[in-house]
């Protein structure tokens, strides 16, 4: 086809300067185009920038610009100024009867013309517009109807894809074969437009027309023309959007998206293998079954999901994940390796307690550095990507070369279920994952425990749909056969003497309550809704009886501990015994020898011994002896205290402190004594000072009959050696302070005597001292 530009095609009646015979006529839905030349034909071009078609003076409606050689739109509105030509163009799209009326057209400060449009209806294919599809390579056919009165006018097609806009008209010679674009008139109701080898570059809005002046007569060579619209083909050209290529994993899983135009987002899609027939997804969003696809077309976004597990060898092929548009289709291929490797981790089973935390390990190929992801499986088997809102309760990171962790937060009971895991690789039109690894993720309550002889309530949620149906409580998981039934929601409790219940259906929410609680009690619980729910809690059990033990550091401890029907038996350090089983064991029936730790077992005594050697202080704390059987867990709690082993000089400094504290009794002891004789002394003297001169004469008196009897008992008692004392008081007792001295001697001719003193002493208060001497 052969690209002009419509000059001369459009002339301007011009009356002494004053434009106003110029007339247009627009077809209702269409569009019009005309050129609006300079008044003086004579004179070259201005040079004034600035064009303008408008209907009134402030323009808001039209178009003004002063934007040269490309087009600029205002709305419906476009104009194409040429600073090189003696006119500019104006194109006008989607008519209406409102569009009727009298516009202005020029440049800024030199010139203007009056112009009318007229908008009318003349014909059933005025104001035509349609949506045509093709395929890359492909080639088609345009029709466009025209009033038989246009049957001897040029017909024109424009192509809006390019500025400026590109002609085909039928008054040019007739075209090669070999022309791309092919016009042929039929000279009585219509022609046709045939486009050959399709590319992308001729996706866009293409307009059919005819040429006309001011009446419906064929224009002259004179006349002033524009031309009018009477239909708009908007052509998409669809093919292969792109090829990907995708690498997966023989027993392993992919997960694939296909994203397509938002126009098309409502049409059917399919999945296509190699050249086989097309699998068409007949219903839209929800997960359809084929074989070994799972296809769920979303018509919210515009993809197609497309699950394949369990994968094999035989799976390798190229692939067209695809959208119907009107007689053809769209696709995106998709070329599937499905490689051996035995590098990825194995399927693996994990177990977390509601409310905590828990880390699911991934590993990938090295070379696959992108995107890291986690999907969770449906009820129908089907890995489906974790929703935004819960997204921000995964978090990773990488652990090591090819190996990520998915930390999963706050686990909810909803999170139950299989996960895998592996690296997302994203193109434009596709986003692919090669699924690496999968977990078995299962949920339990976080573990009640009680002493022996309380009470303890287990609480059962459940979800909101299962408010009216019966719910379960068992040791042992319900529904088997091994399993005891504890309660059920529509039993008679009044018959369960230890067991009480309440269902609360607005928090969802059984709870049951044991009292008085044995070591049989122990054991894990399964609370259930029919058998599609079930949900496991630890029920532990203190024994009453607790163990302590003293130690010195650098010695050992044997730590002895009772158990049942040769369960197994369990030693760990934690202040919470459910930690402790998790996080501290130290040693166990499986791991006798630990360090420093060490396990016997005496099963015929049903005791277990647990011995630790070469104590440190850190070493003191509590401990818990445990027995399990088939997850019932019950604990002795044990308090080890490891005493400092002591040096020789804090030997001898706490000898001297027991020392001291020992002799402190007998010195206070003495202390008060002396002090009480003290006492008496004083009143003694107090009472000698105020009677001196009688006791003077008395004690001489007594000092007589004294010497006297003592003469009488010698002679008649030769053989006894009495004592005796004397006391001397001072001859004047005012003067100075008091004491008193009492003297003890002995004679050998003479009897033992005392003698008390009293003396002045100068520094001291009346005191009174005792001697005694042999």
């Amino acid at each position: 086809m052969k690209a002009i530009i419509a000059i001369g095609i459009i002339t301007l009646c011009l009356i002494s300067g004053q434009v106003l015979c110029f007339r247009l006529i627009g077809c209702s839905g269409g569009s019009v185009m005309f050129k609006c030349m300079n008044s003086n034909q004579n004179k070259s071009y201005d040079h004034y920038k600035g064009r303008f078609f408008c209907r009134n003076r402030d323009c808001t409606t039209g178009i003004n610009t002063e934007i040269q050689h490309r087009w600029d739109y205002n709305g419906r509105f476009a104009l194409y100024d040429d600073e090189n030509s003696r006119f500019f163009t104006v194109f006008i799209r989607n008519l209406s009867r409102e569009d009727d009326g009298t516009y202005t057209c020029g440049n800024n400060q030199k010139w203007s013309h009056d112009v009318t449009l007229v908008v009318n209806r003349t014909s059933s294919s005025c104001g035509t517009s349609v949506i045509r599809s093709a395929n890359i390579s492909q080639t088609i056919t345009i029709h466009c109807k025209y009033d038989h009165g246009f049957k001897k006018h040029t017909k024109v097609f424009y192509s809006l894809n390019i500025d400026p806009v590109i002609v085909l008209n039928s008054s040019q010679s007739s075209q090669s074969s070999e022309e791309k674009f092919i016009l042929s008139d039929s000279h009585k109701d219509h022609f046709n437009v045939t486009i050959r080898n399709i590319s992308t570059a001729d996706d866009g809005v293409y307009l059919c027309g005819v040429e006309r002046d001011q009446s419906d007569k064929k224009p002259s060579q004179t006349s002033i023309t524009h031309i009018t619209f009477i239909k708009e083909i908007s052509l998409n050209v669809y093919g292969q959007i792109t090829s990907v290529q995708v690498e997966a994993y023989i027993s392993k899983s992919v997960f694939i998206k296909c994203k397509f135009p938002q126009k098309f987002k409502g049409n059917k899609k399919f999945i296509q293998k190699d050249s086989s027939e097309k699998i068409p997804v007949d219903e839209q969003n929800k997960w359809v079954f084929h074989g070994k696809f799972h296809m769920f077309d979303d018509t919210s976004e515009g993809l197609l999901k497309v699950f394949i597990s369990d994968l094999t060898a035989a799976d390798e092929a190229t692939y067209r994940c695809g959208v119907n548009i009107a007689e053809n289709h769209l696709f995106t291929e998709i070329k599937l390796t499905v490689s051996q490797v035995d590098h990825f981790f194995a399927s693996s089973k994990s177990s977390a307690v509601v409310g905590e935390s828990v880390k699911l390990s991934c590993s990938y190929p090295e070379k696959h550095n992108e995107t890291k992801h986690i999907c969770k499986e449906n009820n129908e088997k089907i890995c489906q990507i974790i929703s935004s809102s819960e997204k921000q309760r995964f978090e990773f990171s990488d652990s090591a070369a090819g190996v990520f962790t998915v930390i999963i937060s706050n686990v909810r009971l909803t999170d139950a279920g299989v996960y895998w895991c592996g690296a997302e690789t994203r193109h434009k039109h596709l986003t692919s994952v090669s699924l690496t690894n999968k977990h078995q993720l299962t949920l339990t309550m976080p573990p009640v425990i009680r002493r022996e002889g309380d009470s303890a309530e287990i609480k059962c949620p459940y979800n909101a749909n299962h408010s009216k149906v019966v719910q379960h409580l068992c040791k042992g998981k319900c529904f088997n056969n091994d399993a005891e039934n504890i309660i059920q929601s529509d039993e008679d409790h009044v018959k369960k003497t230890k067991i009480s219940v309440k269902n609360d259906t607005e928090l969802n929410l059984f709870t049951v309550t044991i009292t008085d609680l044995r070591a049989e009690d122990a054991g894990k619980y399964w609370c259930a809704v029919k058998n599609v729910f079930n949900l496991s809690i630890d029920l532990m059990i203190i024994m009453k009886d607790g163990i302590t033990h003293e130690a010195s550091v650098g010695g050992s401890v044997s730590i002895s501990c009772k158990y049942r029907n040769q369960n197994q038996s369990v030693f760990c350090r934690g202040d919470q015994p459910n930690i402790c089983v998790r996080d501290g064991v130290r040693v166990s029936s499986d791991n006798s020898i630990n360090g420093r730790f060490s396990l016997t077992d005496q099963t015929s005594a049903g005791v277990f011994t647990v011995n630790i050697s070469n104590l440190t202080e850190e070493d003191s704390g509590k401990y818990w002896c445990g027995e399990e059987h088939s997850g019932s867990f019950i604990f002795t709690e044990v308090h080890l205290h490891v005493n400092r082993e002591m040096t020789s000089s804090d030997s001898k400094n706490e000898d001297h402190q027991q020392k001291e504290k020992s002799d402190f009794p007998v010195i206070a002891v003495v202390s008060v004594g002396l002090i009480l004789l003290a006492l008496v002394i004083v009143l003694i003297l107090f009472k000698l000072k105020h009677n001196k001169h009688d006791t003077i004469s008395s004690d001489r008196r007594e000092s007589r009959d004294h010497e006297m009897a003592q003469e009488e008992s010698q002679d008649s008692h030769p053989e006894s050696n009495p004592l005796y004392s004397t006391v001397q008081l001072p001859t004047n007792p005012s003067d100075g302070l008091l004491y008193a001295a009492v003297s003890f001697q002995k004679h050998e001719e003479s009897p033992s005597e005392a003698t008390v003193r009293f003396s002045k002493d100068e520094t001291h208060c009346d005191y009174a001292s005792v001697i005694t001497a042999e």
